[in-house]
């Protein structure tokens, strides 16, 4: 059972998402670090290099977009980039800055709902998707004719998992919400760049991310977040006002301590100690009292490791280039039982994860997409 926990702290919140009374990740929102991903602003063209459009959107970067994306065909006409320097545009961001890199944008606006997510069609035929995390194919299937017969002209839409055996009213209703937010863009048009025209609270965005239909309960010990979010939430929300802090009344602390551990052990007396380097993240699997002569032991422990690994990288929101050093084992049937056991384990995770394979030093490679800073 999945459960969401929010801390209201000084000038943020702390979102914890458990399982089962397992802590599986935590956010922190401020308004200093904030994600501004999926916030709309109104940009002017610094720079145009090439394949490049660079903006000033008001944040301390600038963002950019990258034109090569289909997804801003948009800016071009016969062929050739419509922007010049000096032009407003409005643009949406895809991307967080990293260290080297300033936001990422899209001048695709889309808007998203908690079932649908539409954006502008910019080819000739609007396109219905559906989530690939919708196994069953006649559902997929109707969820797509539902999508073809409710979603307006002129639009293209995602439906989302949280669509899955949702009621074509549900739906169709959805979509009516969600499409009529397209109507701002003509006032926009009005406003003087660099400006923000529209940007959710954090605290929403995480529980946007977090609060999927197999969240069984959402306790908040925040009064202000909690009304806002009790129609979207309605009986999965409750609110949190005992004296006793919220972390340590449902269990939490300890866990919470615990993640900037650089080693982390295992039950079978094995570890594995996490270092976070400027380039990449480096993994060192240690077996402790067990050796490889005792039979399997090396890949058991292994595959421990490999479970370990895959939460501990979605607890820290590790990110980028993963290297992990595992117990060496000489057998290809164990090479391969062990990354595919990974790759299971990596599966679990909201965020798209990548097992690379083993280098020729016989280290694991991994990638994990990166979205927000390490916690």
């Amino acid at each position: 059972m999945k459960k969401i926990f929010v801390n209201r702290l000084e000038n943020s919140h702390l979102t914890a998402l458990t399982e089962n009374g397992k802590l599986l990740e935590l956010i922190r929102d401020s308004d200093d670090n904030a994600s501004v991903a999926g916030n709309i602003y109104a940009g002017v063209v610094k720079k145009i290099n090439t394949g490049f459009v660079f903006l000033d959107v008001g944040l301390a970067r600038q963002a950019f977009l990258d034109t090569r994306d289909h997804r801003d065909r948009g800016l071009f006409c016969d062929g050739k980039l419509s922007v010049k320097q000096g032009d407003t545009l409005v643009v949406q961001i895809l991307k967080d800055c990293t260290r080297d890199k300033g936001p990422a944008a899209t001048s695709n606006i889309t808007h998203s709902g908690r079932l649908v997510v539409l954006h502008k069609t910019l080819g000739e035929r609007d396109k219905i998707s559906v989530s690939r995390k919708i196994r069953d194919e006649a559902e997929a299937a109707r969820l797509k004719a539902l999508g073809e017969m409710h979603v307006p002209a002129g639009f293209s839409a995602i439906m989302r998992s949280a669509a899955e055996n949702r009621s074509e009213d549900e739906i169709a209703q959805e979509i009516h919400t969600v499409s009529v937010k397209f109507a701002a863009h003509q006032q926009w048009r009005h406003i003087k760049a660099p400006a923000v025209l529209l940007a959710e609270p954090p605290i929403i965005k995480t529980l946007r991310e977090f609060g999927g239909d197999d969240v069984h309960e959402i306790v908040v010990d925040d009064t202000s977040v909690f009304e806002v979010l009790q129609a979207e939430y309605g009986p999965r929300l409750r609110h949190y006002a005992e004296d006793e802090h919220i972390f340590a009344h449902f269990f939490l602390k300890t866990q919470i301590e615990k993640i900037r551990d650089r080693r982390v052990w295992l039950k079978s007396g094995g570890s594995i100690i996490i270092e976070q380097t400027e380039a990449c993240v480096v993994i060192d699997v240690n077996s402790g009292k067990l050796t490889a002569k005792r039979g399997n032991a090396a890949l058991k422990v292994n595959l421990e490791a490999a479970k370990e690994i895959a939460y501990q990288l979605r607890l820290r929101n590790l990110s980028g280039i993963i290297i992990v050093d595992f117990i060496a084992i000489n057998s290809p049937e164990d090479t391969h039982s062990l990354t595919e056991f990974l790759r299971a384990q990596l599966a679990k995770d909201r965020i798209p994860a990548v097992v690379v394979g083993m280098t020729a030093l016989g280290l694991m490679e991994i990638t994990r997409k990166r979205i927000r800073p390490p916690f």
